[in-house]
């Protein structure tokens, strides 16, 4: 009797760990798919990161364990800011953040290639469906189909009319978030110089986002640049040119930090766009890197120690503010801290870039 007792608790057991292992193991499966997302990213194979953060986004039903899904959606951010697809690379660091256990980091070696915190709620009305998984799903899909393009500066960015940024944002429609970035290329990646030495300065630029309640997104990415056709170009003898805005969608980009914002600092940045974007460029004291600092400090983001010298002057640069977003020197003012700040690496420790 106490035999078949004993072989009865056996199986009831052997059952509940049969239907336990059969839960966990999609599980197991998605990360496994996650780790090996994580090194494509880590070795700057954006395409092939993508179809298979692709494949677990569309079996994310089966995942039970919410660090999981805040992996996911991190990796997402990830590669899609990679892409320059900044509308849902946002989007993903707000629904990685808005889980409440998170995944932190990517890692290569010593270096940091993302950092992620939980995403502040300023105001209580954020919705974690700030672009649904199936629009993301068609999203990241449409980017898989895309032939992806070379990171290289063969794309030239196009001038634009200034007033037209404010003008696509006045669409009627109503917000339900709105979200900064800030993106840096480098004269060198991954190191503080002002130039490299050859004219080559780098460039700071921004990404100005509004997400719409039926789930409709604006998305501009511009840079200040002195005009062109001068007969001797902007430098330190003769620093000063008139501006131009050129449409950055296509720029390359070493480091981005990311916020998402209150529709005051918003505003308040579309106002300062419309009032300011005519100003003069000059090298030293308002170039891209001024225009780019001064919007950021609109959203409440602190960049540390931006200021490098060159020869007859000296300034805020690309160079020295990609090097402080990489060694995290930067605050969220409404925080007081990181957090509800997103940062990525452009594949800058990569060879190869696919």
């Amino acid at each position: 009797m106490i035999r078949r007792y004993w072989l009865i608790a056996f199986l009831i057991v052997h059952l509940a760990n049969t239907e336990a292992a059969g839960q966990l193991l999609p599980n197991i499966e998605i990360i496994n798919a996650l780790k090996e997302s994580d090194r494509y990213i880590a070795n700057g194979k954006s395409q092939y990161a993508l179809i298979q953060l692709h494949q677990v986004l569309q079996t994310k039903e089966a995942v039970t364990d919410q660090n999981i899904l805040s992996h996911l959606y991190n990796n997402l951010a990830i590669v899609l800011a990679r892409y320059n697809n900044f509308t849902g690379a946002m989007a993903c660091f707000y629904k990685a953040g808005s889980i409440e256990t998170k995944y932190n980091t990517t890692k290569r070696g010593k270096r940091y290639l993302s950092f992620f915190s939980t995403n502040a709620n300023y105001d209580n009305k954020i919705k974690e469906d700030i672009v649904n998984d199936e629009i993301l799903e068609l999203m990241v899909q449409d980017q898989i189909n895309q032939k992806e393009l070379e990171r290289t500066e063969e794309y030239e960015s196009e001038r634009i009319q200034p007033e037209t940024i404010v003008e696509a944002f006045l669409d009627q429609k109503e917000a339900t978030h709105y979200a900064l970035a800030i993106l840096i290329k480098q004269p060198i990646p991954g190191q503080k110089n002002t130039n490299t030495g050859l004219g080559e300065v780098g460039h700071s630029f921004i990404s100005l986002i509004k997400y719409n309640n039926d789930q409709s997104a604006i998305c501009k990415s511009f840079g200040f640049y002195p005009e062109e056709g001068q007969l001797i170009p902007v430098n330190p003898l003769i620093p000063t040119a008139l501006s131009v805005i050129k449409d950055d969608s296509y720029h390359n980009w070493d480091q981005l930090l990311g916020k998402f914002v209150s529709k005051d600092q918003f505003e308040k940045i579309l106002e300062y766009i419309d009032h300011n974007i005519a100003n003069e460029y000059h090298l030293s004291d308002y170039n891209c890197s001024d225009f780019a600092l001064t919007i950021a400090q609109l959203g409440n983001i602190q960049i540390d120690n931006t200021v490098g010298y060159w020869p007859l002057g000296k300034g805020d640069n690309p160079g020295y503010i990609g090097q402080s977003i990489l060694g995290g020197k930067y605050f969220n003012l409404d925080t007081k801290t990181k957090e509800g700040l997103f940062t990525c690496s452009n594949n800058l420790f990569t060879k190869t870039k696919k």
